[in-house]
C-alpha cells in the first residue's frame, strides 16, 4: 500500500515541480519568486516523503546527522500550515536555540509534521471550527537508557485522547479522532521513524486539558567542533 501510494504521488508532484519551475522563469516580482521557492522546498519535501513511503516496513540506512530541533520544528509547522484547516490555530515554537539531536533531516521533518497535523486535527475537524485552537512545541534536555538527548513535546489545548485509543494510538489504521483526516498510518510511520532513530514516542493528556506527543531523540555523538563545521 505505501509503495503504491508513493508512486502515484511521483507523477503528480513532478509536474508540480516542472511548473513551478516554468513559472519562475516568467516572473521578476520578487514576493512571488519567494512564494514560488517556497512551494519548490516543500515539493521536494513531498517526493522525500514519498520515498521513505516506499520504506515504510524495511530498515534502510540512512544518512544521520546533527540536527537543529527548533528549525527542524519550525520548518514542519510551514509544511502543515499548507492546509486549510491550521486557520485559526496559533502556533508557539518554545524549543531552546541549542536543542540538537542526531539523525536525518528529512524523516525527522515527516515525523513532525504528522505530530503537528494530528495536534491541528484535534479541533473540532467535522466543522472546520479551530478559533482558539493552540499548540506549542517544547523541548527539554534528558538524559535516558544511559544516553542524552532532547525530549521535544508536541502539545495542544483540544479535547485530548480518547480512553480507548490512547493505549493502541501508535497502530497501524487507527483513525479515530487523532488521524480522522487521513490513512491512519500517521502515528504508525513516525513511531517506525523515531525507533529507528534509536528514541522513544509516547502520548498522553495533559492535566491542563488537551494532548500531549513527546519525542525523545538522542543527542549527536561528542565531536570536536572542527568535525561539524
Amino acid at each position: 500500500l505505501s509503495a503504491s501510494v508513493a508512486h502515484e504521488l511521483n507523477t503528480p508532484l513532478a509536474v508540480l515541480n516542472g511548473s513551478v519551475e516554468k513559472l519562475i522563469e516568467t516572473t521578476t516580482d520578487q514576493p512571488t519568486l519567494d512564494r514560488l521557492a517556497r512551494i519548490q522546498r516543500v515539493t521536494q519535501r513531498l517526493r522525500t516523503i514519498s520515498e521513505s513511503l516506499i520504506d515504510f516496513s524495511t530498515v534502510r540506512s540512512q544518512k544521520n546527522e546533527p540536527v537543529p530541533v527548533r528549525e527542524l520544528i519550525q520548518d514542519a509547522w510551514e509544511l502543515v500550515t499548507i492546509d486549510a484547516r491550521a486557520a485559526g490555530i496559533t502556533f508557539t515554537n518554545h524549543v531552546a536555540e541549542d536543542a540538537v539531536v542526531q539523525g536525518n533531516p528529512d524523516r525527522l521533518a515527516q515525523v513532525f509534521v504528522n505530530l503537528l497535523r494530528n495536534a491541528m486535527n484535534a479541533f473540532d475537524p467535522p466543522s472546520g471550527h479551530t478559533a482558539g485552537g493552540h499548540i506549542d512545541v517544547r523541548s527539554r534536555s534528558t538524559r535516558r537508557t544511559g544516553r542524552e538527548g532532547i525530549a521535544i513535546a508536541v502539545e495542544d489545548n483540544g479535547p485530548g485522547i480518547p480512553a480507548e485509543v490512547l493505549p493502541e494510538i501508535f497502530d497501524a489504521f487507527v483513525s479515530t479522532r487523532l488521524d480522522a483526516h487521513g490513512t491512519g498510518l500517521g502515528l504508525t510511520v513516525a513511531h517506525g521513524i523515531v525507533t529507528q532513530h534509536v528514541g522513544f514516542i509516547s502520548a498522553s493528556n495533559r492535566k491542563e486539558g488537551g494532548a500531549c506527543l513527546e519525542v525523545w531523540l538522542p543527542s549527536p555523538p561528542s565531536t570536536p567542533s572542527s568535525a561539524l563545521s
